[in-house]
């Protein structure tokens, strides 16, 4: 680990389909942080409507509004969640990571999904969409 490079586990709550699994995230900073947000992605395969493990490393898997390049100091009218500023910390990019991985609104929004298969399954069909949460848990992020 350096100061302009991290790589974190979260781990899933008992009270959520991804109960007992670890979740491996990287958070890198780029040269002009703070002025421009960190890179952030999620290594671990999993079944999530705001987190798409088809991307590749190098672009953005994570949907949120906070490490998004385009959304630098706006502000989304829709939702109100807020773009990446100097102000804004890494704890800020963690705590929201941590959030999604707990289903916590509003870092969890299968309503606004970047995954859309799972998001529409969490939307239409819960049970449905928590099996194939706990199945993806339990094949790629445990040990």
């Amino acid at each position: 680990m350096s100061v302009d490079h991290i790589r974190l586990t979260i781990k899933g709550l008992p009270s959520t389909p991804f109960k007992g699994g670890k979740f491996i995230f990287e958070i890198k900073l780029p040269e002009n942080y703070p002025f421009s947000p960190p890179y952030a992605y999620c290594h671990t395969l999993l079944w999530h409507p705001n987190i798409d493990p088809s991307i590749p490393p190098g672009k953005l898997n994570i949907c949120l509004d906070l490490i998004n390049p385009d959304l630098v100091g706006k502000v989304d009218q829709t939702t109100g969640a807020s773009g990446w500023t100097p102000a804004k910390t890494l704890t800020n990019i963690i705590e929201a990571l941590r959030a999604m991985i707990h289903m916590e609104p509003p870092f969890y929004n299968p309503g606004d999904p970047l995954n859309h298969e799972a998001g529409e399954q969490a939307l239409r069909s819960p049970e449905r969409f928590n099996k194939q949460a706990r199945d993806y848990t339990k094949k790629y992020a445990m040990d």
